[in-house]
């Protein structure tokens, strides 16, 4: 806070402020971007339950951020109404950190778990943040796929495979949701 600045006639014309934010943002996302290398090890060596509780310590420590208000605000909404991925959706909202991948790394995990709606509901809110993440909507198609839901995983999929139309994984696997849906 800086203190009145006397004008020329000798009277306060008022008081200048300056905000400063409690948080070390930079301290903060670098912590974030530990504990993520942390969780993708975890993740590739096969520790699935370990990725899972790294992830969530990275979204724990995401919570600090000064945007943090914004991004709760967008994953609530994930599960209150259905956010769909493609190439045209909203622009992804600024983040200080992605916290979209983070949340479609963990989705990941949780798949790999077997924990399939625990799986969705963070998918969805990483589509949520950014709808043109294709990790998130194509790990959303699989969750509900897992979860036997291929009328929902068809279009999820169809949306993951619209934002990335030459990933054969996705067209593998929107393929196979639709086969499931004929039977």
């Amino acid at each position: 806070k800086l203190s009145p600045s006397p004008v020329a006639d000798g009277k306060d014309e008022g008081v200048v402020e300056e905000i400063y934010c409690s948080v070390d943002v930079d301290a903060v996302v670098r912590d974030c971007e530990a504990q993520k290398a942390k969780a993708n090890e975890s993740f590739v060596a096969g520790e699935y339950a370990q990725a899972v509780l790294l992830y969530t310590l990275v979204m724990d420590r995401c919570a600090e951020l000064p945007d943090s208000d914004e991004t709760d605000k967008i994953m609530a909404e994930a599960q209150t109404k259905k956010v769909s991925s493609s190439k045209n959706a909203t622009p992804p909202m600024k983040q200080l950190f992605p916290r979209h991948v983070i949340l479609s790394n963990r989705s990941a995990s949780f798949l790999k778990l077997g924990e399939h709606e625990k799986a969705l509901k963070d998918a969805e809110q990483a589509v949520a943040l950014d709808p043109t993440y294709v990790k998130a909507a194509f790990r959303k198609g699989l969750a509900l796929h897992a979860m036997g839901r291929y009328q929902d995983a068809v279009p999820a999929l169809g949306a993951a495979h619209t934002i990335e139309p030459k990933n054969k994984q996705i067209k593998q696997a929107l393929q196979f949701a639709e086969v499931r849906l004929q039977q």
